[in-house]
Parts: C-alpha cells; structure tokens; sequence
C-alpha cells in the first residue's frame, strides 16, 4: 500500500506542477483503466479525476479498458502503431477502449515542467542553477557514453566481427540490387513483347 500511495502521490504532484495538465485531466475525467501484468498477476485499477489520478490493487468495479500484457510491453503502448502488432503477437489483450490507455500515457509523456522554476522557489536562485547545470552535463555525459557504445558496438560487429556489412559494402550491395532490378525489368517487358 505504502509505494502505491507515494506513487500516486507523486504523479499527482507532477501533475500540479504543470498548469497544461489540467484541460487534459478533465478529458480524462471519470475514466478508469486497469492494467493487469503477467509478471505481477494482481491488476491496478487507475481512476483519473479533476483533481489527479488514483491508483488501486483491489478496485474490483467495472472499467472503461482493460489491459493485460507484460512489463516489458509497457513502453511499446505509447504508439497507436504497435498496438496491432502486440494483439496479433498475443504479447497484449485489451478489452474496452484502447485509446483510454495511450491518452493516460501522453497525459504524463507530455508534462512541461518549468523545473528551473519550481527549484528556485524551494532552494533559491543558485542552488537550483547548480542542480539544473549538474544535471544537464550528466545528460550530456550520457549521451556520450550512449553514442560511443553504439559505435564500439558498430565498430565491433562490422569490422571485428564481420557479421553486418560495412556502409560501402551495404551501399554497393544495393546499387547491385538496382542494376539487377533493371535488367530483370527489361527482360519482363521483352518476354511481354514476345507473348503479345
């Protein structure tokens, strides 16, 4: 009960330090999604109100969607496009209104909080501008490390390795498809001449 009430404690918060969340959150007003997870096997019920959302382990009444899938799956839910796909994969089941649960998601995905802000209304000007700096070089130094993992991992695949090919060898590769193509191309429409 404990983590549940500071989660929805702090989706809440997040929600107030937004002003834009409002008009969204009266869209959703009255809306009750519950998400069951495989790996968890006990569904929580989300119920959304004007004033914020609120979450649930033994909520039993009836909702507008049910969703049962994994914790892996979660993520993929963001886009409209997937949702097919997981049907099909037997990876999600929805019964109910499928766009009720990517309406909460952008409902939090969409947050513009003005951090700046609200840190130097509890800290002070410099103190906030501290923590807003050390947090925008640790992003940088992320990123970093993101983007030098990927080309070791490129590097090591395609030359180490060889197991994809490299850009030039991927590019020549399909300028040879091409030429292909073409000739294949003329040889239908002689071989249709003929026929005709």
């Amino acid at each position: 009960m404990l983590p549940t009430s500071l989660l929805e404690s702090l989706l809440n918060q997040l929600l107030r330090l937004d002003p834009a969340s409002q008009p969204r959150l009266q869209k959703l007003a009255g809306k009750r999604l519950r998400v069951t997870l495989d790996d968890i096997a006990q569904p929580l019920t989300v119920s959304v109100s004007e004033q914020g959302v609120w979450l649930s382990w033994l909520d039993q009444e009836p909702v507008d969607c049910a969703i049962r899938t994994r914790l892996a799956v979660l993520p993929e839910l963001r886009e409209a496009a997937n949702i097919t796909r997981l049907i099909k994969a037997d990876l999600l089941d929805i019964d109910g209104d499928p766009m009720l649960a990517q309406a909460l998601s952008k409902l939090f995905a969409e947050l513009d909080i003005d951090w700046p802000e609200h840190l130097s209304q509890r800290l002070g000007d410099v103190p906030a501008q501290l923590i807003i700096q050390a947090w925008q070089r640790s992003q940088q130094w992320l990123q970093q490390q993101r983007r030098d993992q990927q080309q070791w991992l490129r590097d090591a695949l395609i030359e180490e390795q060889q197991l994809l090919p490299s850009a030039a060898e991927f590019s020549l590769f399909r300028s040879d498809v091409q030429v292909l193509r073409a000739h294949v191309d003329r040889l239908e429409r002689q071989l249709s001449g003929w026929k005709g």
